[in-house]
């Protein structure tokens, strides 16, 4: 099913998300990120790749699909267990936030251990952009948004043109 996305100022972002432990009540809601991933890349033309994180479709559970390289993953339960000292400035948006961007400091590199959706452990490392995908997702999961990196808050963001 197709979603709405939760937009910049609703309180849903602002909370945590509950730990999955039933990975069969939770094919729903993988089900609907996917489908309204997809609608959006069909309404809009992404230079990059694409997330979605359950809080943006008013879940409250720790899940989250991105695409990355044109291949999605399922993330469960996600945590970064590793982090580079090192940050970098990423320019950074989020569907929440559709208009506007940027730039965020962010690890250069991390490591991430989650499960997919049948519960299976994974890890993911990487220092590419999708450590700032991961960084990012895991941070919805918590109810941080990517202002909360910011020096000046919402006056650090600009509008997108």
């Amino acid at each position: 099913m197709i979603c709405n996305v939760i937009q910049k100022g609703e309180s849903t972002l602002r909370k945590t998300c509950e730990p999955v432990t039933n990975f069969d009540a939770i094919q729903e809601t993988i089900k609907n990120l996917k489908d309204t991933m997809e609608q959006l890349k069909g309404m809009h033309s992404f230079k990059r790749d694409i997330e979605l994180a359950a809080p943006q479709i008013g879940e409250l559970k720790q899940v989250a699909v991105i695409e990355y390289n044109q291949e999605k993953m399922v993330l469960i339960n996600p945590t970064v267990i590793k982090n580079s000292i090192n940050k970098r400035l990423i320019r950074e948006g989020c569907i929440s936030f559709f208009k506007y961007r940027a730039l965020v400091p962010r690890y250069e590199s991390v490591a991430v251990k989650a499960q997919n959706e049948k519960g299976e452990t994974l890890q993911i490392k990487s220092k590419s952009d999708l450590a700032m995908l991961l960084q990012h997702e895991i941070d919805h999961l918590h109810g941080v948004l990517y202002i909360d990196h910011l020096q000046n808050g919402e006056s650090d963001m600009w509008i997108n043109q």
